[in-house]
């Protein structure tokens, strides 16, 4: 035996729903298959097709608009569907019918509902809706004085669709409606300055609908002052600083030329800051104003630009200045210097300062003035300048000149301009090679003021030299005094000598020091020879070179060094006048004397008759005897041949007297 299931409700009204639009597409499949084809089904219904009737919960309204169909054909509403768009064509076709009786439009615009029935042959109805545009009006609110606030509705493309306009003030007294010949200009007058919100909504007057827009607005008191902190110029366009009520808007006024007060294009809301541009005289002068909406105003105190102009003159700058408006509120000038304070100046009269101080030539230096009239500062625009100027400079006064351990020449000069004030200045080195001759430029030293002079032979020559002071002007000054190297030479065989020239500008030479050096540089000795310009070095029979170098020492310690020079002793031969060749141990031979240094002796005796009696090529001395007997006594001629390590040759000729 089979078990019997019951259906719940909400299943068989689903298969009823579903079994009814089944049975209804069928019926329109089946009843108006024959419907003559047509474009516009409300304008010419299908031929075979009845009459539907429905009634429409609304023909007109505002988006979004929801409206309610209800059949009035008597016959069920289950049979009937509806299409709430309906823009032509075959609506069985497309299946574009649906069988809610509800629908909401959203957009504006003219809709066809078309009713299809499903009875007999098949019915159809149709009916037209006008859903209008709802966009809420555009509106501008102002407070004014005395708690008023004013109410522009924009005229724009939202507003000209509405019949009119009704205004909710937020304080609880009637609505107002306005006409659309008078939406400007709307005042109303608050009994507080507590903050309310106004709405505005457009209505279409047959239908009662419209869209709404608020704002909230604070209605005010008396209208403030606005002030202005700080007028700026930078370049031709002026900056004005602003303090104004938070909502207030201000206009921006600028004198003319026939001292009138004009307003200008430039507007703000609130305190900030506002620039005008095209500025290109000075003083000119400015106003802000603040307005309400209701047409009052309040101006500022009248604040002038400051013109500045600044120019360079021989070592200075001449700084001139407009004098400002309102001069009873003038409290002080400050002019400054490259963004440094440079001076201060409580006369309102004072319009100019000439700067000298600290100037270096070839250097930009910018000047601004900053007036306090009252509490508003007034700052000029920044101008700059470079300093030029035509005045000769001193000349290098201190000047010494030095020969180096590496053959040149050091030469050092004391700038006559200290670098604190002038940092930048060229050192130029002119340098003569023979005595009486010109003075040629060498080299140049920036912002240096020592050179070392490679392109010489000091060991050789005395060089003299002159430095000229160019500033960064580019003017030079006078050469200064010549000074020459010392050098130093021998004249003689047994003396050092040097030149007397000093190597000191401005300053004596107070005495001359010889050091002896050795070859690795270190000094053995020092001699101090006061303002003498010559030695005789000591002879030393053990040693025949030697290395000098003079060193001038000046009044105040200053030092300057000659070349080196190498100085060769001459070699010394010393030959007895006689000798006693007796054994007794006492001068029993002739023999040469000399320095130890001599590579070589050749001793050469005649008799007087010119013969050779005894030669030797050593220190060997003759002890009288030719060919081993005793020579006679008498006088013989002799003849030393000398050689130095250096290969220089000595040579002496004498006599010698043979004693027995």
């Amino acid at each position: 035996m089979r078990a019997v299931r019951k259906w719940s409700a909400g299943l068989v009204g689903m298969v009823r729903h579903q079994v009814r639009f089944f049975l209804l597409g069928a019926c329109f499949v089946l009843s108006l298959h024959a419907f003559a084809q047509t474009n516009d089904w409300c304008a010419t219904p299908p031929s075979n097709a009845g009459k539907g009737s429905f009634n429409v919960s609304a023909k007109k309204g505002c988006a979004p608009m929801t409206v309610t169909v209800s059949n009035t054909t008597g016959i069920p509403d289950n049979i009937f569907l509806y299409v709430y768009d309906y823009k032509g064509g075959d609506p069985v076709a497309t299946k574009s019918g649906v069988a809610a009786t509800t629908y909401t439009f959203t957009k504006p615009g003219t809709y066809k509902i078309l009713q299809l029935g499903s009875v007999g042959t098949g019915s159809v109805a149709c009916q037209e809706i006008e859903v209008l545009d709802a966009t809420p009006p555009n509106f501008r609110a102002f407070t004014c004085s005395d708690r008023r606030v004013l109410v522009d509705i924009v005229n724009d493309a939202v507003a000209s669709q509405y019949d009119e306009f009704i205004i909710d003030w937020g304080d609880g007294s009637p609505r107002q409606t306005v006409q659309k010949t008078a939406i400007s200009g709307l005042i109303h007058t608050y009994s507080s300055q507590a903050t309310r919100t106004i709405n505005v909504q457009g209505n279409y007057r047959d239908i009662s609908c419209g869209g709404m827009t608020q704002q909230s607005v604070t209605p005010g008191g008396t209208i403030m002052q606005p002030t202005v902190s700080s007028l700026k110029t930078t370049g031709t366009t002026v900056t004005l600083q602003i303090q104004v009520a938070a909502n207030q808007v201000v206009v921006i006024q600028k004198k003319n030329a026939s001292g009138t007060f004009e307003n200008t294009t430039t507007t703000r809301t609130g305190s900030g800051s506002v620039s005008l541009t095209n500025v290109t005289s000075h003083p000119t002068c400015f106003k802000v104003v603040s307005q309400d909406g209701c047409g009052n105003t309040v101006a500022s105190d009248e604040v002038c630009s400051i013109g500045l102009e600044v120019e360079a003159k021989d070592q200075q700058n001449a700084v001139v200045w407009t004098v400002p408006g309102s001069p009873a509120k003038f409290q002080k000038y400050t002019v400054s210097k490259n963004d440094d304070v440079f001076r201060t100046f409580t006369s309102v009269g004072t319009s100019s300062v000439t700067d000298s101080e600290g100037l270096n030539c070839n250097e930009e230096y910018c000047y601004q003035v900053t007036a306090l009239v009252g509490t508003t500062e007034i700052i000029s625009d920044r101008k700059c300048v470079t300093v030029r100027s035509s005045a000769i400079p001193p000349a290098f006064s201190t000047v010494q000149v030095s020969v180096n351990g590496d053959n040149r020449v050091d030469l050092r000069g004391l700038p006559p301009v200290p670098t604190s004030q002038n940092p930048s200045y060229k050192m130029i080195v002119f340098r003569r090679d023979n005595p009486g001759g010109s003075f040629v430029q060498t080299g140049e030293e920036v912002d240096r003021n020592i050179h070392q002079d490679g392109g010489v032979q000091p060991q050789k020559q005395s060089y003299c030299y002159q430095l000229v002071y160019q500033n960064a002007c580019g003017v030079s000054s006078e050469p200064s005094k010549m000074v020459c190297t010392i050098f130093l030479n021998s004249h003689s065989a047994s003396t050092i000598d040097w030149i007397s020239d000093s190597p000191f500008a401005n300053e004596e030479i107070d005495h001359y020091v010889i050091e002896k050096i050795d070859d690795s540089g270190v000094v053995w000795e020092e001699v101090s020879v006061g303002l003498q310009t010559s030695y005789r070095p000591a002879n030393e029979p053990d040693n025949q070179r030697f290395r000098f170098r003079v060193k001038a020492v000046s009044k105040s310690g200053s030092i300057s060094y000659s070349n080196f020079y190498t100085f060769v002793q001459a070699s010394r031969v010393f030959v007895p006048d006689a000798f006693t060749p007796n054994d007794d141990g006492v001068n029993d031979l002739l023999e040469v004397k000399g320095s130890t240094y001599l590579a070589s002796i050749q001793l050469t005796v005649y008799n007087r008759w010119g013969e050779v009696v005894f030669r030797s090529e050593s220190r060997e001395g003759w002890d009288g005897k030719i060919s081993g007997q005793a020579a006679p006594a008498g006088t013989y001629a002799y003849r030393v041949s000398a050689t130095d390590q250096n290969g220089l040759k000595t040579e002496k000729t004498g006599q010698v007297l043979l004693i027995r």
